[in-house]
């Protein structure tokens, strides 16, 4: 799929110069919105109060918002509730808002490609509180009931009277018939207070619906399921395909999404995009959010990158996982599929260069059913702008790290190899050959909040450049110059760490689900790649090449090679783990942690793989840092 060569890079295939909006800003969002929200504050692991909001949400695309809804909180029933908050939308179309339920917090929210859904959580709380928002467009002319008909998937989570001790995860399957009748409806999850035993359920009988002409309206899902029933109040889109709402009954603190199916024939290749996503998950006694992008190959993998506010603080993951697509639009994501579980769906049909794509991926944590969990949660992902602009031009959604591409919200890390993506970067292809390397190659800069960088390789669509060490603050902004003409200039985040693991394809352009089409570039001790032909044994000491660790000691500057002698430049980090099929190596076993030697911005890790790690196939192999934890790639392990 793509081939690092070390620190020069190749085309970065994750980049697509497919055009269908301009950079985007606040004048993008306006206008009027439904929303639904449902906050869950966790003391020592158990919710007692978990509060929603749904209603209209009007956005002046200047950067102000008023809402009129109703709001309901622990277990008691909803009231009116009105106010007025801010919002940013980036020209990425990351949209930074004050949180509607809890004024204090930020919201980090996202814009779909077609303009219809706005998602966000908020993941910089600096409490126990975790959220998520929807919001869909309302519409702009009269509908009846005949905007609801055909297949649809719903997911939802409730934690009823505000609590978690009867905490509940849902996917639904809806047949309305546009006559106010669901024809059928299927529900599959899981219950706290059943002992979280996964069950299916039947809640057609009794069920219908009604749709005002304003796009609000309520569906009453009867009262045979214990999963999901009751009545709802609900918000619609233009053309049907959105469906939004919330319990109107008391305590009930929950929150319905669901998304008209993308096709009858759907397959793995139907889902190739980027995406943004928003989760909210409970795993346990761990309550989390999630705001991030996920880029599908269309072979049965994604890569994974999110902001997630854990009970310690905010993370920064990104992580390869996997799919199946079935021909109806159901299918699974997890990282450990299992054959015949449905826990998502695709949504929504969109023709993207003449072919149909799926607008939304909706789904929630399910195991096979008579099996039980722990584990609770709701995802919810829209498809992304793809971003374009003339003249040089810096897609603002592909500054990423240069081993892994892992997107948009993956900072920069100090120090790290970056690469950027756009257009009429640079006339032609140049490659430095000096060490420092230069700050001007082919006539290009790259400026980073005003001074030139590093820069490894420039090309029209491509240039790989260093992060500097001394960087401060949470974003950086970023200008490329091509011979005098400037680009816009786009704003990344930035963070001390950022590892990704280097890698190769060893299953050409025809790799599928569970293939190796992420090889970690790990070597043996005889410096010989692991490969499937000589894979690694457990036991044996490998040395790991990557980039992000952050600052060294002694410090290396910016554009310098790394030490090659002695003392060699190790890394500062202090929470630096390595792991190999989830099992941390001890400290001891890691023999080396720093700048590779005579490299820029390379990291190298030796380390003995730990001899209890079970090989026999792929094993995934994870950094963890203090800020940040990439699980992208794996090797091969006899």
């Amino acid at each position: 799929m793509r081939l690092h060569v070390w620190l020069l890079g190749a085309a970065g295939l994750l980049y697509s110069g497919a055009a269908s909006a301009q950079t985007l800003s606040n004048a993008s969002l306006s206008g009027k919105y439904y929303f639904v929200q449902l906050l869950v504050t966790a003391t020592g692991g158990t919710a007692s109060n978990a509060q929603n909001l749904s209603g209209a949400m009007t956005f002046d695309g200047k950067g102000a918002y008023t809402y009129a809804g109703k709001a309901g909180t622990g277990p008691g029933g909803q009231s009116a509730s009105s106010g007025s908050g801010t919002y940013s939308v980036s020209s990425a179309g990351v949209i930074t808002m004050s949180d509607a339920i809890k004024s204090t917090l930020q919201m980090q929210a996202r814009l779909s490609a077609d303009g219809i859904v706005v998602l966000g959580a908020s993941t910089e709380a600096s409490d126990n509180t975790n959220d998520v928002f929807v919001a869909i467009k309302a519409p702009a002319t009269t509908l009846t009931n005949v905007v609801l008909s055909g297949a649809y998937t719903g997911a939802s989570m409730q934690f009823p009277n505000g609590a978690s001790s009867a905490m509940k995860t849902a996917v639904l399957s809806l047949t309305p018939s546009g006559n106010g009748q669901f024809s059928r409806i299927t529900v599959v999850g899981q219950s706290a207070d059943q002992g979280g035993k996964t069950a299916s359920q039947d809640a057609t009988n009794g069920s219908s619906y009604s749709i005002n002409g304003d796009g609000t309206g309520s569906a009453n899902f009867g009262g045979g399921a214990s999963l999901f029933s009751g009545v709802r109040e609900i918000f619609v889109s233009q053309d049907g395909s959105y469906i939004i709402g919330d319990s109107t009954a008391n305590g009930g603190r929950d929150i319905f999404i669901a998304t008209k199916n993308f096709s009858a024939s759907a397959n793995l290749a139907s889902l190739s995009d980027r995406y943004w996503i928003v989760e909210l998950t409970v795993q346990g006694t761990d309550f989390s959010d999630a705001a991030g992008a996920f880029f599908a190959f269309g072979d049965g993998r994604v890569l994974l990158s999110e902001r997630v506010h854990l009970p310690t603080g905010p993370v920064d993951f990104s992580g390869i996982n996997s799919y199946l697509v079935n021909s109806n639009s159901t299918g699974n994501l997890s990282p450990l599929i299992e054959q015949g579980v449905n826990n998502m769906a695709l949504g929504v049909s969109a023709t993207v260069g003449g072919k149909a794509v799926p607008q939304t991926l909706l789904g929630a944590q399910i195991v096979a059913v008579n099996e039980t969990t722990t584990s609770y949660g709701l995802a919810f992902a829209v498809r992304a702008p793809a971003i374009t602009g003339s003249g040089v031009f810096i897609d603002p959604s592909h500054v990423v790290n240069g081993a892994t591409f892992a997107p948009l919200p993956y900072p920069l890390g100090l120090g790290a190899i970056a690469s950027l993506f756009g257009s009429g970067l640079a006339s032609g292809t140049s490659q430095a050959s000096t060490i420092p390397l230069p700050t001007t190659l082919g006539g290009v800069q790259v400026q980073v909040n005003g001074t030139p960088v590093p820069l490894f390789y420039v090309s029209p669509t491509q240039i790989n450049f260093q992060t500097p060490f001394g960087l401060t603050g949470s974003t950086v902004t970023i200008q490329v110059v091509n011979n005098g003409a400037q680009s816009n200039t786009v704003t990344a985040p930035v963070a001390r760490t950022s590892p990704g693991i280097f890698q190769y394809s060893d299953c050409g352009s025809t790799c599928g689900v569970n293939q190796s089409a992420n090889r970690g570039i790990v070597l043996h001790s005889d410096f010989s790649l692991v490969t499937s032909a000589k894979p690694a044994t457990a036991g044996e000491t490998v040395i790991i090449y990557l980039t992000g660790l952050g600052p060294l000691n002694p410090a290396v500057e910016t554009g310098a090679a790394n030490p090659s002698a002695a003392p060699l430049a190790v890394n500062t980090d202090p929470l630096l783990q390595i792991l190999f099929g989830g099992e941390v190596a001890p400290q001891s076993s890691v023999l080396f942690a720093g700048g590779a030697p005579a490299f820029v911005g390379l990291n190298q890790i030796n380390v003995t793989i730990p001899l209890t790690v079970i090989g026999g196939g792929s094993v995934p192999v994870a950094i963890s840092t203090t800020n940040a934890f990439s699980d992208i790639v794996d090797i091969p392990m006899q």
